[in-house]
């Protein structure tokens, strides 16, 4: 999973300029679910990586740290997190499932990293365990169903 679909220059640019970089990920959300509306699935898997990147960069993007930012900075949480689990849920369609669990363990992963940054703002930290549980209910279903199925065989 450690292809990069974004060009380095463009990565750079979201890093430096996060409220148009917001812009330009709420964007590239609706190009992908117009995309999937359309069932133009593989262009819309692609499109979600993309976006799915462009958000990740940017709740990486290093950024000053306020209570006025809080609302910011949780809408860069969710952004991550819901395009983490729409791609998974693309993925899983296709019977992709491999890419669809690697995606949500990403997403596990990510937060798990970014949440020390937080660590004084109990709201955010309520919110990536909310999430992270989420995702725990997400994968661990899904690799249940599989463990059950090999059972059964």
């Amino acid at each position: 999973m450690n292809v990069q679909r974004l060009c380095p220059v463009y990565k750079k640019w979201l890093q430096l300029n996060p409220s148009n970089a917001r812009q330009h990920r709420y964007a590239m959300q609706a190009q992908t679910q117009q995309a999937h509306q359309q069932g133009r699935l593989d262009y819309a898997r692609e499109l979600g990586y993309q976006t799915f990147e462009a958000a990740k960069v940017i709740l990486n993007a290093l950024q000053p740290t306020s209570l006025q930012k809080v609302s910011v900075v949780q809408e860069d949480v969710l952004a991550f997190s819901t395009m983490g689990m729409y791609l998974s849920s693309l993925l899983a369609e296709e019977h992709r499932k491999r890419e669809s669990h690697a995606i949500l363990q990403e997403c596990q992963q990510q937060l798990i990293a970014i949440l020390p940054l937080h660590a004084t703002n109990p709201s955010i930290c309520r919110l990536i365990a909310a999430i992270q549980h989420t995702l725990e209910q997400t994968y661990v279903p899904q690799a249940s169903k599989r463990l059950a199925s090999v059972a059964v065989h």
